[in-house]
């Protein structure tokens, strides 16, 4: 277990060393480096709690059970920093920039990240006060997949650091492997949860 783990820490390191080399290649203002980083590193970590999700029980039969909350620490922080992006663009370019545009469809696509936030919050909130809607709190936590691909696509387009091929690669990679995540986990499982409930 000690080698499984040691190899999923590496490579989550050596994902993460990459994304910041390409950050700090393009030198810029400190609020523009905030937002950068805010934005990069707010995708990755949902990225890991969204994966974590998928490999709960595995995650604690390879690093223990003192790793089994480590879910809500990677969602915590990537929440943290969906949070600091939007602010640090604001304190640039005014509180538009927490104002959703919804048409033209290309505008909708570029500004994507914006109504993603409001999508996640809703998300997170679902998660937190699950106990008082126990019957529907999966369903809208679930919106955290739609969420993600949101992100992507608003950094897909307007991305200052998504112009590098390695980075385009890596963040392709994790939009793949969200989408089958959720499917593996709400189209294929689920029903078979379902089945095994009733």
């Amino acid at each position: 277990m000690k080698y499984e783990s040691g190899v999923i820490i590496s490579f989550l390191v050596i994902v993460l060393g990459i994304i910041l080399y390409f950050l700090f290649q393009e030198s810029d203002i400190a609020v523009r480096m905030t937002a950068r980083a805010a934005g990069l590193l707010g995708y990755f970590f949902l990225f890991l709690a969204i994966l974590s999700s998928e490999y709960l029980a595995s995650i604690r039969k390879t690093f223990g059970r003192s790793f089994i909350n480590v879910h809500h620490h990677l969602a915590r922080v990537g929440v943290a920093l969906v949070l600091v992006h939007p602010i640090t663009v604001a304190y640039q370019f005014g509180l538009s920039a927490f104002l959703p545009v919804f048409y033209p469809l290309a505008e909708f696509l570029r500004l994507a990240g914006r109504p993603a936030f409001y999508i996640i919050l809703i998300a997170v909130l679902a998660g937190i006060y699950r106990k008082r809607i126990p019957k529907n709190w999966r369903s809208v936590h679930a919106l955290n997949y739609l969420a993600f691909l949101m992100v992507f696509i608003h950094a897909w387009l307007i991305g200052t650091d998504l112009q590098n091929p390695v980075m385009q690669l890596i963040w392709i990679s994790m939009a793949l492997i969200v989408v089958a995540v959720f499917i593996h986990k709400h189209l294929i499982s689920a029903p078979g949860r379902k089945k095994g409930r009733k």
